[in-house]
């Protein structure tokens, strides 16, 4: 083999090498690990789900929620004290027309009615904005209204802090966060996907799975919906912190 030979073939091998590391690369960044998607299948943006898209206004989201008053969570410590059982939670998205220049604005008015399972039954509502980016609170939140906020931000909104306020990948083997209790680190990460049934439908979803304790923490996350369709979600203890399904939507 001649001296050019030899250059023209440690190219090709170093450029083999290049595109391996880089697919590798690739697949590091996208935080994934397991067997779909694969190295040499890397996710894409349209993998990808954000908190709050999409949401349209018009948009209602309708839930059944039940969040315990001694919540020890270890994503927020949010409504220690207040709890939401058997309740029916509506979330209406209207767009926020207050200060707005060509009706561009950057947050939502999210009209959220609670119906709560307790005797006497305990009707309230109110308005909260939110940004259009990833649903933060973007406004004070009502006093009187807080108790019923607080379980639902701690619950159906807590996904905003399990995603790190960073768009995810909805694949199997996707890591999303992790959770450390004493010496042990969890990882937050997708685990299976396939068809979940609610009374919102049949929906075409991933489940975002972690354990701490001896209790399997679960979420279910659908493309098509801009927060999560159903969770059960423990504690440290063991303890049910809530559990939540959609029941009714308009998107």
């Amino acid at each position: 083999m001649s001296p050019k030979q030899k250059v023209f073939l440690l190219s090709g091998i170093l450029a083999l090498l290049g595109i391996s590391i880089s697919v590798i690369i690739i697949a590091i960044g996208g935080g994934f690990s397991g067997p779909s998607p694969s190295i040499t299948h890397p996710p894409t943006a349209a993998d990808l789900w954000v908190v709050g898209q999409p949401v349209h206004s018009g948009t209602v989201l309708n839930y059944s929620l039940t969040r315990i008053g001694s919540h020890s969570s270890p994503w927020s410590s949010l409504g220690e004290h207040s709890s939401l059982i058997g309740s029916l939670v509506s979330i209406k998205f209207v767009q926020d027309e207050s200060n707005s220049t060509n009706n561009n604005n950057d947050k939502w008015k999210a009209i959220i009615h609670v119906l709560n399972g307790t005797t006497p039954r305990v009707s309230k509502q109110d308005t909260v904005l939110l940004s259009k980016q990833q649903l933060i609170n973007a406004g004070p939140i009502n006093q009187g209204f807080a108790p019923y906020y607080e379980p639902i931000e701690s619950s159906i909104l807590e996904i905003r802090d399990i995603a790190l306020g960073e768009a995810k990948y909805l694949v199997v083997g996707a890591e999303w966060n992790s959770i450390t209790t004493g010496v042990t680190t969890n990882p937050v990460k997708v685990i299976a996907h396939g068809n979940v049934h609610t009374n919102a439908g049949i929906f075409n979803a991933y489940l975002l799975s972690y354990t701490i304790g001896s209790k399997t923490s679960r979420i279910w996350i659908s493309h098509d919906v801009p927060l999560p369709i159903k969770a059960e979600v423990y504690n440290a203890e063991n303890q049910l912190q809530y559990s939540y399904e959609l029941v009714a939507k308009k998107l």
